[in-house]
Order: structure tokens, then sequence, then C-alpha cells
């Protein structure tokens, strides 16, 4: 449990995915956490109370809101909200938030954006999938440059958690039927994290921030090509699960979102991280094997 004198952490989406896994794993280890929310009353948010946490109630586009939860905060886990349509939300949210954090003295942010961000020159195809790193770089810059005595990026992967529901509808729509589709060549190692790696690594920043001060950090537990996850998936379902690559258009027409084919593409072309950078830091990270026999009830294969 715990202490009332211990440090405490303000986690921003914190009733979302990896800001959730981030509480529960800092709530699991002795840390104070308080959750901002739009709606306290939420089932996600009610959940956060009986794990422990606290939340206030804010939002993120009301900067005046966001002082009250930032009182007595020493650190600040950051997963931002993006949306697609509207890009300039996840910027207004940031500098808002980074204003904040400095009025309030918070000395330490961990803030975790996409693997790829700060990677330049940009791989050009996609003027969409351009846009969305340079955002996220954006977003980013705002942390580097706020004069925080400590600041991390993490940069997690390709989310395991795209093959399960309720990410798997967009991410893999046919897997309910034993198929992965899209651009991605038989042969491109794809990088993969989850939810509770990220949470791990935030961990291990906020107990130790001068380790891991000012650096960006890429977040992969494991690499594996299409077709040994399709293999993964089959071995664990004891279902066959086969992999289709196909056009843009037809993986599109087919229920996958433009942003994610696009992706496919770019993993296609460009190598990516050595997934040893991740290792050096000591931190147990889960191989994908591990991950679906975690959750092999929420992978639906008819």
């Amino acid at each position: 449990m715990a202490l009332k004198t211990s440090p405490l952490i303000l986690v921003i989406g914190g009733t979302g995915t990896q800001g959730g896994n981030v509480a529960r794993e800092l709530l699991k280890n002795g840390h104070r956490v308080r959750i901002l929310t739009r709606n306290p009353e939420s089932i996600a948010a009610k959940q956060m109370v009986e794990a422990g946490a606290e939340v206030v109630k804010g939002d993120m586009s009301d900067l005046q809101s966001l002082e009250p939860a930032m009182q007595d905060v020493t650190a600040i886990f950051s997963a931002q909200y993006a949306d697609p349509n509207d890009p300039s939300i996840e910027l207004r949210n940031a500098s808002n938030m980074v204003q904040m954090a400095q009025k309030t003295g918070i000395q330490q942010i961990v803030h975790t954006s996409v693997v790829g961000s700060n990677v330049f020159p940009r791989w050009d195809k996609y003027k969409a999938l351009v846009e969305t790193f340079d955002h996220k770089y954006e977003v980013e810059e705002y942390i580097r440059n706020g004069g925080f005595k400590y600041w991390t990026i993490l940069h997690p992967c390709w989310f395991m958690e795209n093959f399960m529901q309720p990410n798997a509808s967009v991410m893999a729509p046919e897997l309910h039927k034993g198929v992965l589709f899209g651009r991605w060549e038989p042969e491109t190692l794809i990088k993969l994290t989850c939810g509770e790696d990220t949470a791990r690594f935030a961990r291990a920043v906020f107990e130790d921030p001068e380790k891991f001060n000012k650096k960006d950090i890429d977040v992969s537990g494991d690499e594996l090509t299409i077709v040994q996850i399709a293999d993964v998936l089959s071995k664990a379902k004891k279902k066959q699960v086969t992999y289709e690559k196909v056009s843009y258009k037809e993986a599109v027409r087919r229920g996958m979102f433009e942003g994610t084919v696009a992706a496919h593409e770019w993993m296609n072309a460009v190598p990516g991280f050595d997934i040893n950078e991740t290792k050096q830091y000591g931190i147990r990270l889960k191989t994908f094997s591990e991950w679906v026999d975690e959750n092999k009830d929420r992978i639906v294969i008819d």
C-alpha cells in the first residue's frame, strides 16, 4: 500500500488502454496515483478507484481545470488522445498539459508517443502518415523543451492488443475467420509490444528518473513476421490462421483503416530499430507467444 507521503503521479489517459495499464502497474507496486478524467462516474474511472487510485475531474481542453489535478503532483504519465479527424486536439491538449505542469512545478514527465515519430528524414509515400508522425513529434518537442528536470519519451510499436477484441475489428478485421491480411511482406519483421510492457517501462522510469532521463526509448518485447504471428495464433487457438498480402485498395475495402494499411508499407520500407536497444535496459518484457497464451479468450477465431 502506498504511503501518503510517497510522491504522487498523475496519469493522463488513465481510463484508456496505455494509461490504464500504467496506473495499475504503479498501484500494484506501491505508488500513489491520481487519474484525470472528464467523467469520474464512468465504469473505467470507478474501476481505477477500486484499484486504489484517486480520481480527479478535468478536461485537457480546459487549461484551468488542469491546475487542481496537478496540485501536489511530482510526476506525470502522459498518453495524449489523438483524433484522426482533428490533429489540433492532440497538440492543444499537450500544450495545455505542459503549460500547467510548468506552472505547478512538476519535476518529471514520461510521455508515450509512437515508434518512428523521432526518425528523420520522413518516409514520405503517404501524406497522412507523415502528418501523424509530425504531430507526434511536435508534442514530444513540447516536453523535451519544457524545462522539466526529468523527461522520457517512450515509443511503443505494433500493439499485440491489435489481435484481440475490440482492436481486432479494425486492425485485423478477418481474424475471426482465420485470416490476416494487409500490405506486409511475408519476410517483414514486425516489432511487437503490449500495454503491460509500456507500463513496466514507465514504472522503471519513475523509479529511476536519472537512468532514463532525456531519452527516447523504443519499446518492443518481440519481433516476428506476419506469417510467424499467424502460426503462433494458430497453435494457441488450435485453429488455422493464414496471411494474405493484398492491394492497398483491397485492404481498405475489407475494413482496415487506411492509416493501418499505410503503416504496413512503412514497416516494409523502413528497417526500424534494433530490438536489443530495448533489451539493454534489463526490463522483462513479454514475447508474443506469452501474451497470446494469457489472452486467448479475447482473441476471437470462429
